[in-house]
């Protein structure tokens, strides 16, 4: 008898191939259980499994269908048991996010938005989170256009940068016109605090030490200034927050993930998680997040 992960694969295939298209009824339960030599209950698991990974859209009592962009998602699906792999920015309430998916989503990669971008167009990652301000005055959509064929921007939350200070603010900095002097806690070129950190600095006519401590990741930065060995740096509101320091909003910056509009039904178990009333509470007390807009799709 035919397992649900067999099962499941073999409708996969036949997605895949194009044998069944987008928008295609799916077979009845008590059908394919016959013709698969499994149980009705195993052929409903299955088309739970390929639902997960937006390969199928299902309803109770009611006939499933091929998913918008269920021939990729089938496709994935037979290459990675249905995983969605994200890369690109290191930011706190995705990390929570992404813990929060019981199976579907691996992000392969927290090393930056230009890293996120370069893993989309190389194939190594389906998406890529981002928030990165472009010389039109625009964030993250021409990146995207700039990567993907058909490009789609998910937007997932606001999110407020700003420059993370010592309790009290004892340089008294109010903008980055107060960081000239100062050690100054860096992330590497290529991520998205970093160019907003040398936007805003290049504005003031500021230039940083170029000995200043670099940091890997967003919350290096709070550390850093935590444990005294850079006087500032910039990274998110709810960093500075989870370690008692000082803050001083900078920006809010939109940050979204960047996916062929053909992969969006890989998404949807993240998604599904960050409709959850007790994540968003989560997320919105780490400090910092704005999730109006979240789940708003933007075709390029």
């Amino acid at each position: 008898m035919a397992t649900y992960g067999e099962l499941a694969r073999v409708i996969a295939e036949e997605i895949a191939a194009g044998r069944l298209h987008e928008g295609s009824p799916l077979p009845a339960l008590r059908t394919i259980a016959r013709e698969r030599s499994a149980s009705q209950a195993t052929a409903l698991r299955a088309y739970r499994a390929l639902a997960e990974a937006g390969v199928v859209t299902t309803e109770e009592r009611r006939i499933g269908h091929v998913a918008p962009g269920g021939v990729l998602a089938a496709q994935r699906y037979l290459r990675s048991g249905a995983i969605f792999r994200l890369a690109g920015s290191d930011d706190p309430a995705l990390l929570a996010l992404v813990a929060s998916v019981r199976a579907g989503i691996d992000l392969v990669s927290t090393a930056g938005s230009f890293a996120g971008l370069a893993a989309l167009q190389d194939g190594s990652a389906d998406g890529a989170t981002l928030h990165l301000w472009h010389v039109s005055g625009t964030y993250n959509a021409p990146y995207a256009r700039g990567v993907l064929a058909e490009p789609l921007l998910v937007h997932l939350w606001q999110r407020e940068a700003g420059l993370i200070v010592a309790p009290g603010n004892p340089h008294r900095i109010r903008s980055a016109a107060g960081l000239a002097g100062l050690r100054v806690a860096r992330r590497p070129v290529g991520t998205g605090a970093r160019a907003l950190l040398d936007r805003v600095t290049a504005e003031e006519g500021i230039a940083l030490d170029a000995g200043d401590p670099e940091v890997a990741r967003g919350v290096d930065v709070a550390l850093a200034v935590a444990s005294g060995s850079a006087d500032a740096g910039l990274a998110s509101r709810g960093l500075a927050q989870r370690f008692d320091l000082g803050f001083v909003a900078v920006s809010w910056e939109p940050f979204a993930v960047a996916l062929e509009t053909g992969a969006a039904g890989g998404l949807e178990p993240l998604l599904r998680s960050l409709r959850d009333p007790a994540m968003r509470a989560r997320i919105e007390a780490l400090g910092g997040y704005d999730l109006t807009r979240s789940g708003e799709t933007e075709q390029l």
